[in-house]
């Protein structure tokens, strides 16, 4: 069901009116002069929170680590809500990213027969994955090993040209700089992780969770908002997720909402992470709607402190609204987060993938293909969406249009 609050409105889920926690957080939401963002993005940080809270309580944890970057905001939320329920579990923030993380799943040369299991090596070219790969390669050596084995350093890498890339790299490993790359990471990352340890991330592959547990040896509970995939179970790492299956709209149209506002961590050095420089910045929507979001979980806790530990609800219950949000929001709600700017270029070799906008709306149309609209008028509206957002896009995706 819908309700109106204010000018927006707030989706409810029918079944969870009957728990008292999610009554108090609705009628929390509902205070008047609070933005959409307050409740809705308000309950989904305050429902990781108390997830992750009583998770830590009932599984004797000595720490949660929340990884960066969209591990920030759930961050900030858990050290306002876990002392309120009485969680005595510390919490840290750790540095580091796919691309971070990138060449550290490559111990030796060997290993890199396994790049398709860790990146999708047709969104690359070999210019890029080389520089991906750099801490562990003899960069100078890689544009001739790459003509030698009759590779453009700038053409897109495909399945069968694979063999020979993994080839050439191999020539140029650097066993060196491999171990030295290895152990500024694990400096900076072992003290962060002692004792029995959880860890946050929003999801999806345990792609950064795999690389702590093998840097550390320590002993690490995953906790994911969800998984895309059964690539988690490969990993080594024994995890949990809030939801039960993967939502239709996720990646960078959840992520924009969570992300830090601070540079990427592209890997380490001696002096421990190395950050990207800049960048875009969150625009100014994201930035309003996540301080109103820490608002309401802070509002919670004011309200009610000590009594939230015996007030019931379904954590994915308080995550609907945002759900409903991401996957169902009209376009009017949604205009204002359209110039933001969202720094991710690990499956974007080429540099001229979709923004961030542009893939929220066509992720949105992913719901209406699995609620039964005809294929064709799929295509049709996400063709439509194209032309509105980005006509060049169009035009790339249009020749073959199936593929779309």
């Amino acid at each position: 069901m819908t309700m109106k609050n204010r000018a927006e409105t707030l989706y409810i889920p029918h079944e969870a009116m009957r728990f008292s926690g999610f009554r108090a957080m609705l009628e929390t939401a509902q205070k008047p002069g609070c933005s959409h963002m307050y409740g809705t993005l308000g309950m989904y940080m305050f429902s990781h929170a108390v997830w992750l809270a009583k998770a830590m309580q009932r599984g004797g944890f000595d720490r949660i680590v929340f990884i960066a970057r969209d591990g920030y905001w759930v961050k900030r939320a858990y050290d306002v809500v876990a002392p309120a329920l009485r969680v005595q579990v510390p919490s840290d923030y750790v540095r580091i990213s796919r691309k971070a993380a990138f060449p550290l799943h490559f111990r030796q040369p060997e290993e890199l027969s396994q790049l398709p299991d860790w990146v999708d090596v047709t969104a690359h070219t070999p210019e890029t994955l080389c520089t991906m790969l750099s801490p562990s390669l003899r960069m100078d050596e890689a544009p001739s090993a790459m003509e030698v084995a009759g590779l453009s350093m700038q053409q897109l890498l495909t399945e069968e040209a694979l063999p020979r890339f993994i080839a050439a790299c191999q020539q140029c490993w650097d066993a060196a700089g491999a171990a030295a790359y290895r152990e500024h990471a694990r400096a900076y990352i072992a003290p962060k992780f002692t004792g029995k340890c959880a860890t946050f991330d929003v999801g999806y592959n345990l792609r950064s969770e795999a690389v702590i547990r093998d840097l550390t040896g320590a002993d690490i509970t995953a906790f994911l908002t969800h998984t895309d995939s059964d690539a988690p179970d490969r990993r080594g790492v024994p995890y949990r997720t809030l939801y039960g299956q993967s939502p239709c709209v996720s990646w960078v149209a959840r992520e924009q909402f969570l992300l830090e506002d601070a540079p990427l961590c592209t890997g380490y050095d001696a002096d421990g992470p190395v950050m990207a420089g800049a960048g875009e910045r969150p625009c100014e929507a994201i930035r309003r709607s996540q301080e109103d979001a820490l608002r309401f979980v802070e509002d919670m806790v004011c309200a009610y402190g000590e009594h939230l530990a015996h007030m019931p609800f379904r954590p994915a219950d308080g995550c609907a609204a945002f759900e409903h949000f991401l996957h169902c929001g009209p376009y009017r709600l949604m205009k204002p987060y359209r110039a933001n700017g969202v720094e991710n270029a690990f499956h974007d070799g080429t540099k001229n993938g979709d923004s961030a906008f542009l893939q929220w709306r066509l992720m949105q149309t992913d719901l209406l293909l699995a609620r039964g609209m005809p294929v064709w008028r799929v295509r049709l509206k996400r063709a439509l969406i194209r032309l509105q957002e980005d006509p060049r896009s169009f035009w790339r995706k249009l020749n073959p249009f199936a593929s779309e």
